[in-house]
């Protein structure tokens, strides 16, 4: 991503790889990806679509900021705050580049052993790849998704 004033800033995480879960629950994500967690802090949360999200500290801080402003005034804004909030975690990696993927995330996002872990731009996203192969095929195509962005933009 290039920022304003000349300077390069951090790339967009980008790919899909596919990789294990070990039997205590740890997950190796690529070098490459993990490049853009160099605070060694990364907050883990549940996502939407039966996905586990994985976020360095500014991109955490900015999301708990999105849905903060949901409100509390609301009953969704209450359960949006409570279910994401409720569903987070903090953690390092370890020497081998792994992180821990709690029993109840990985319950949540019915992720038993075989993970796709996909780059979305401000942070990770790790599927089960049955439900992923499953969502990719529901998806809408390129074009119907992108059919109004000109607009939105």
């Amino acid at each position: 991503m290039y920022e304003s004033g000349g300077e390069w800033g951090k790339m967009a995480l980008l790919g899909t790889y596919n990789h294990t879960l070990d039997d205590k629950g740890r997950l190796t994500i690529p070098s490459k990806m993990r490049e853009q967690f160099k605070d060694d802090k990364v907050f883990i949360s549940l996502g939407f679509d039966s996905c586990i999200d994985v976020r360095n500290e500014a991109e955490w801080l900015k999301w708990t900021e999105k849905v903060a402003s949901t409100g509390q005034a609301t009953a969704e804004g209450r359960a949006l705050t409570r279910k994401i909030m409720s569903m987070s975690d903090e953690t390092t990696f370890d020497n081998a580049g792994r992180i821990k993927i709690s029993s109840i995330l990985q319950n949540k996002a019915n992720i038993t052993k075989d993970v796709v872990i996909i780059g979305n731009n401000d942070h990770l996203e790790l599927w089960d790849t049955k439900v992923w192969e499953v969502y990719i095929e529901q998806a809408p195509g390129i074009e119907e998704a992108a059919k109004n962005f000109e607009e939105k933009i």
